[in-house]
């Protein structure tokens, strides 16, 4: 087994409508890339495979254009390695949070890393019983009534971030992504 095990994060991928992105469809584009081991977990946009090149954001531009040429939506995409996807999931802030309620403690992976300024003013905008701590390129955020119930609108991120781009994933995605990209390994 050759390449770099690359982890893949689809932003705004739905079952339905403009930004469906059916995962057999994304295994076959990736393989026709010539990735290998091609894997899709949870019908949301998220990939595990193996790339000889390119990396970072060569291989996020590379599967945005192929992404939108091949199926349709267009669409940003969140490109790790397996080694920087480790350390995403071992950065969690909310460990005893992600035990007790995994589903309610979500994590927003970036583009490119928020300003220090940015991250605080993401972070002075939570209140209890809402918690967020934003670590590098990843800003943690636990939901302990439920992500609908959250007073946390669209608004408030992008007052916060501006135009930087990221994804979302709950604990229980990224544990079954991080522990595709380890059976690879």
């Amino acid at each position: 087994m050759t390449g770099t095990i690359q982890i893949a994060l689809l932003r705004g991928v739905m079952p339905i409508g403009r930004n469906r992105v059916p995962m057999a469809e994304l295994r076959a584009l990736l393989t026709d890339l010539g990735f290998t081991d091609a894997r899709t977990l949870v019908a949301t946009g998220n990939a595990v495979f193996r790339s000889p090149g390119p990396a970072g954001a060569e291989l996020e531009a590379l599967l945005e254009k192929a992404i939108a040429d091949r199926i349709g939506p267009t669409l940003d995409v969140m490109v790790r390695d397996a080694a920087a996807f480790a350390r995403i999931v071992r950065s969690n802030r909310f460990p005893e949070d992600s035990a007790a309620m995994p589903s309610r403690v979500q994590a927003t992976i970036f583009k490119t890393p928020p300003t220090p300024d940015q991250s605080r003013a993401f972070e002075a905008l939570v209140h209890p019983p809402e918690k967020a701590r934003v670590l590098d390129d990843v800003a943690w955020l636990v939901h302990p009534n439920g992500i609908s119930a959250s007073p946390l609108r669209p608004t408030d991120w992008k007052a916060a971030f501006g135009k930087l781009s990221g994804t979302a994933r709950n604990w229980n995605t990224l544990s079954k992504v991080y522990e595709a990209a380890q059976a690879l390994a």
